[in-house]
């Protein structure tokens, strides 16, 4: 049978030095790429200076933050150090370490952003049972529920192995998970094209002064949850562009009975690499873009915000004739508290 035949009689074939050097070194820049983002992003929600970052929605960018932060501060160091051992021909680390780490986190990551995904979806089909529906504490229970899972699931890999473990991995946790979020995530953006433009048909039609300022209100509600879609759509973006040549890889792993053992090698650490990349980068491309955070980040790093946060413009648009509180009240998810910004 040639499926796992070929990668396993390269097992006890050296790689080249080159190659362990290079990974080394990339190991090493992930290091210093993942830390800072993701601890920043868990100090904000943690620390909460401006009481505006403590939502379910956070919650779940918090343990997804969390997760790209050990992978940061534990998996890129012991991979620094198993493969420039591994150049020096020295064993003093134990490739089953790396290896379990690496499924526990890479499936913990990729449940949390199915529930990233299935969150704002409850917050732009349901609204107004938003904030009963999805909680704090339904969101930690959920997180730690997803710990649990990608703990129990992960320790399958020591009775089959790094090459057979992430073939049946990339076909069950990553392409559900891809099935998921596409579908959701196409759902979404409908939603929020038929609410934007029903509340635009609305300002269109002439109604009492109250109507035009719930219209606006809302529309105003729609675009908020529409720049937190877009957030989270980079972050799945480049998910998929992270995590379909990684399968690609696995698959060429799995079933390449022609491909040399040096092949072989490149291939396990590049899949291996291009997953932990995906967590030095995704606090860059959500956590930027949504203002709470930065304002948050320009506090905990004594920078100077170039202008004032867009958001703040609502509490003027909105306040005509409502007090803080109840244009608070209107706005879902996390901008519920949007009114302190």
């Amino acid at each position: 049978m040639a499926l796992f035949s070929t990668p396993n009689m390269c097992a006890n074939v050296p790689p080249p030095t080159s190659l362990s050097y290079f990974t080394a070194s990339l190991s090493v820049f992930l290091t210093l790429l993942t830390i800072p983002g993701n601890f920043l992003v868990c100090l904000a929600i943690i620390k909460d200076p401006f009481r505006n970052l403590k939502t379910p929605f956070n919650y779940f960018l918090l343990s997804l933050a969390g997760t790209d932060l050990l992978v940061g501060a534990v998996m890129d160091p012991l991979s620094f150090a198993y493969h420039l051992y591994e150049a020096l021909q020295i064993n003093a680390v134990d490739i089953k370490i790396l290896h379990i780490l690496y499924f526990i986190l890479s499936t913990a990551s990729i449940l949390t952003l199915a529930a990233l995904t299935m969150d704002r979806y409850v917050a732009v089909a349901s609204p107004v049972k938003y904030k009963t529906m999805v909680t704090s504490r339904r969101a930690i229970v959920t997180s730690v529920s997803i710990w649990v899972v990608a703990l129990g699931f992960s320790f399958i890999y020591f009775k089959l192995g790094f090459i057979s473990y992430s073939f049946i991995f990339a076909n069950t946790a990553v392409f559900s998970t891809f099935s998921v979020v596409i579908f959701v995530h196409v759902g979404i953006l409908k939603r929020l094209r038929e609410r934007s433009k029903y509340w635009r048909d609305r300002r269109a039609v002439e109604c009492t002064e109250s109507d035009k300022q719930e219209n606006r209100n809302n529309l105003i509600n729609t675009k908020k949850e529409s720049k937190a879609a877009k957030a989270l759509m980079i972050v799945l973006l480049a998910f998929f562009a992270s995590f379909t040549p990684a399968c690609v890889m696995i698959y060429l792993l799995n079933f390449c009975s022609r491909c040399s053992c040096l092949m072989i090698h490149w291939l396990r650490d590049l899949q291996f690499l291009i997953v932990l990349c995906n967590s030095g980068i995704n606090p860059y491309l959500y956590a930027w873009r949504l203002p709470q955070f930065r304002r948050a980040f320009y506090k905990f790093l004594h920078l100077k915000s170039r202008g004032k946060i867009n958001d703040t413009t609502i509490t003027s648009t909105q306040g005509v004739g409502k007090p803080e509180s109840q244009i608070a009240e209107n706005l879902p998810g996390q901008y519920e508290n949007i009114s302190s910004v």
